[in-house]
């Protein structure tokens, strides 16, 4: 059964120009295991979109969640991605099925949350 849907869209230019205000922003919004696929990125276009993606999921879950940023906290949800590139959440705050999508063109990034109580 689905317990939740969350969607969320986001501005790259946005992002990179909050990130270059404060550069705090990224260890607000990445985890130590995001941090280090960031810095293993070559592009700063890249990076920006991977930090923008990651910010934009976890907004998502949150909304799926129904409760907003409202007791979860950036750093307690991961956004990796499986070796076939498909993104997945670890969190110990949800415990059924995550299912997580990430688009993005050069200006915006999408970002979709599908949670699913276990059975």
């Amino acid at each position: 059964m689905i317990k939740g849907l969350g969607i969320d869209i986001a501005e790259i230019d946005r992002v990179r120009k909050i990130y270059g205000r404060h550069p705090r922003f990224l260890n607000k919004i990445l985890n130590e295991d995001e941090i280090a696929v960031y810095n293993s990125l070559n592009t700063e276009k890249a990076k920006m979109t991977y930090l923008t993606g990651r910010f934009s999921v976890k907004e998502a879950f949150t909304k799926a969640m129904g409760t907003g940023l409202v007791g979860i906290g950036f750093h307690d949800l991961s956004v990796l991605n499986h070796k076939s590139g498909q993104p997945y959440i670890k969190t110990d705050i949800f415990e059924g099925n995550i299912h997580v999508s990430i688009s993005d063109t050069d200006e915006l990034v999408i970002t979709e949350v599908i949670l699913e109580e276990a059975d």
